[in-house]
């Protein structure tokens, strides 16, 4: 009875040790399960965390820029109304370039001059300025060549005459000068 307890006992020795070895395999399937699962969700978070990060900068980017372009909105709302009065400053000043008048006029050309340094004035206070052109070097960002002279007078490449007045509002030009270079 010896042997049949022994060999019962060695039967079952080796269905508790393979019971055993069988648990520690399901254990660690189960363990590299928890972890492939635990690492996959990290994956996930960090994916998550990039896109959010990546999104936040584009929002901020964006808002930058629709801030910029409401300013420069702001600052040229003005533009079109600014060149539809600049021909009447034009006419303006050519009425007044009579070279001599005579007296029954002179009123006139006195309301005329009135007239027309106070359009200047709302001009000016719109940020709306000349851009200079006598004794300038040509410069074609804010000046136009119509013609080109000789002249011993001038450098080369000098504004000799200016035959129609630029303007700039704030820092953009909004008609260039329509002027003589010497050659």
């Amino acid at each position: 009875m010896n042997v049949v307890a022994k060999e019962k006992e060695t039967v079952v020795d080796e269905e508790s040790t393979e019971k055993t070895a069988e648990e520690t395999v399901e254990t660690k399937e189960d363990e590299i399960t928890v972890e492939d699962q635990l690492k996959n969700l990290e994956d996930e978070v960090n994916t998550w965390k990039t896109d959010y990060y990546k999104v936040f900068a584009d929002m901020e980017n964006l808002k930058k820029r629709l801030q910029n372009e409401h300013a420069n909105a702001m600052k040229f709302m003005m533009q079109s109304f600014i060149e539809e009065l600049l021909p009447v400053v034009d006419n303006f000043e050519r009425s007044l370039a009579v070279v001599d008048p005579s007296d029954e006029i002179k009123n006139f050309l006195k309301g005329y001059e009135m007239i027309y340094n106070q359009l200047m004035e709302v001009l000016k206070s719109q940020g709306v300025e000349v851009i200079k052109t006598e004794g300038e070097e040509f410069d074609p960002n804010f000046h136009q060549a119509v013609m080109t002279v000789k002249d011993d007078n001038f450098k080369t490449n000098m504004i000799v005459e200016e035959l129609q007045k630029g303007y700039k509002l704030k820092d953009r030009v909004i008609r260039a000068s329509l002027v003589k270079v010497s050659e």
